[in-house]
This record gives structure tokens, C-alpha cells and sequence, in this order.
């Protein structure tokens, strides 16, 4: 099979890896991209060097292909490169702050800021910060949150640049503790994207962490349509309580919470989604 590893760049990895399933299986494009898991559109647009890829669907290629942790880790970073590449080029957008900081200390990023630093990384290493034997260096990041150590570093040094940490006094401090939210309602693809690949972590923590270090519910229920609002409403404040009672400045671990709703069923007279 195609190695990654025979390669400096993932466009000529992906190509030619679509080459090799294309003789084995006389495959469409579509057929390689439905293989790989994400849209033939978006993989033609990064086999061509029009769009870079994302960790999200490199970590998704990466499992469909049972690449070998060694495989996974230089793809991971042949990736990060590009992006930090990307993100050098764009500086002059990424240069905006922070929007403003709410009432409850909570600060809103510019959707500009947050395309910078949509993977989850970066919001984990946030709250890491914050644990009581933080380290700020590459490897202790990669250990603590299991990615590569060139990735965690590369992340690190983006937050430094965008202001979200600074050192005070010898020691790193993340701005507003690294609570930090994006606007309510926005229809981002950074931050769709963001929530996929939370999504696909907590996949992987159902799977492999033990009972008494997660909890899982989920339910259906009918209900209104004009109470979706305050669904909604309801949950923001749920979730703004648990964090006022859960988050501890030192910590020792880094929890996630991720909260989903959405209409299950489907209205025939009207387009609900």
C-alpha cells in the first residue's frame, strides 16, 4: 500500500494513493473520496493545492486506512505544515482580538480568529494551561492531549501570536482562563467543523475510556416547535452553570462537554433544518 511516510507533501501522497485504488478497483473519484470518508469536491480541491486539509479529515483518512501511529503522526504533521503556512499568509486577518468580553467574563472571538484555531486542539490546549503542572513545550502538549508534538507546539506558538496566552510573571496565563465561545447562531464552517471533530472524539472516548471517567445520556422527546428557542436558551444556561461549577483554576485534568440538540424528526410540508 502507499505510505505517507515516501512523501514530504499530502497532495502527491493522496494522489497517488488514489492512483493505486483506482487500478485495484477501477474506483471514480467519487468512489476514492467515499472510501476516505469526506466529500470528492473538497478531496479534488486538495489533491489540486486549492485547499489545504484539514486534521479533522486527516485523522478520518489516517483511521479508514489503518495507517500505522507512525504513518498517522507524519501525515499529522505534512498537514500542520500546510496550515501553518495558510494562517502566515492570512496574518493580517488574524490580527483582530478579541469582538468584546461578555458580563459573565466570557470572551467572543471574531469568526476571523477562530478559523485560526477551529481544531480541538486549541481549545484544549487553553484549558490546559490551567492545569497545575502545565508544561509549554511541544512534547508534554502532545503526551497530555495524544497529538503529535510538532502539531501541539505549532498550536501553542498560534495562541501566543493571537493573544489567547501570555506569560506573566514566568508562567503561562490563558486569557479569560480559556473560556472562551463563539457567536451563538453562526453558520461557520470553522466552527461546524469544530464541533464534527468533537464529535469524533467523543466517539473514540465511548470506546475506550473506562465508565467512571465519562457519562453519556441522551434522549427523544416531542415537543413544540415554538419551543426550540427556548431549548436552546435553556441548554446556554445549563452549560454557562456547569462551568461556573466544574472549572477549577489550578485543575488537574482537562474535562469536555459537549452539548447536542437538534430536530430528529421530518416535517413532509416544511423543511425544519
Amino acid at each position: 500500500m502507499v505510505s505517507p511516510l515516501q512523501y514530504q507533501d499530502y497532495q502527491t501522497f493522496l494522489r497517488d494513493l488514489f492512483l493505486s485504488k483506482v487500478s485495484q478497483r477501477n474506483l471514480s473519484l467519487r468512489g476514492f473520496a467515499r472510501i476516505a470518508g469526506i466529500s470528492h469536491s473538497y478531496l479534488s480541491r486538495v489533491m489540486n493545492s486549492q485547499k489545504t486539509l484539514s486534521i479533522a479529515s486527516a485523522s478520518k483518512i489516517s483511521q479508514i486506512l489503518d495507517l500505522s501511529p507512525e504513518e498517522e503522526a507524519h501525515l499529522m504533521r505534512l498537514v500542520a505544515r500546510d496550515q501553518v503556512a495558510e494562517n502566515s499568509r492570512s496574518g493580517q486577518q488574524l490580527r483582530a482580538r478579541i469582538l468584546k468580553v461578555q458580563s459573565t467574563s466570557k470572551a467572543t472571538v471574531s469568526l476571523d480568529n477562530f478559523k485560526a484555531i477551529a481544531e480541538w486542539h486549541h481549545f484544549a490546549i487553553l484549558a490546559l494551561v490551567n492545569v497545575k503542572d502545565f508544561r509549554g513545550t511541544g512534547r508534554w502538549i502532545g503526551e497530555r492531549l495524544g497529538i503529535p508534538a510538532e502539531i501541539a507546539k505549532e498550536s501553542f506558538d498560534r495562541l501566543i501570536k493571537l493573544g489567547f496566552i501570555k506569560k506573566e510573571n514566568g508562567k503561562f496565563v490563558a486569557l479569560n482562563d480559556g473560556d472562551i465561545e463563539t457567536p451563538h447562531d453562526v453558520a461557520s464552517q470553522a466552527v461546524r467543523e469544530n464541533h464534527r471533530q468533537h464529535l469524533h472524539l467523543a466517539g473514540q472516548a465511548l470506546t475506550k475510556l473506562p465508565p467512571e471517567h465519562l457519562e453519556f445520556q441522551n434522549a427523544s422527546i416531542p415537543m413544540l416547535k415554538s419551543d426550540l428557542p427556548k431549548a436552546k436558551k435553556r441548554l446556554r444556561l445549563f452549560m454557562d452553570q456547569f462551568i461556573r461549577d466544574m472549572e477549577k483554576n489550578p485543575g488537574e485534568e482537562v474535562g469536555q462537554i459537549n452539548l447536542q440538540f437538534y430536530v430528529l424528526s421530518k416535517n413532509p410540508k416544511e423543511d425544519l433544518l
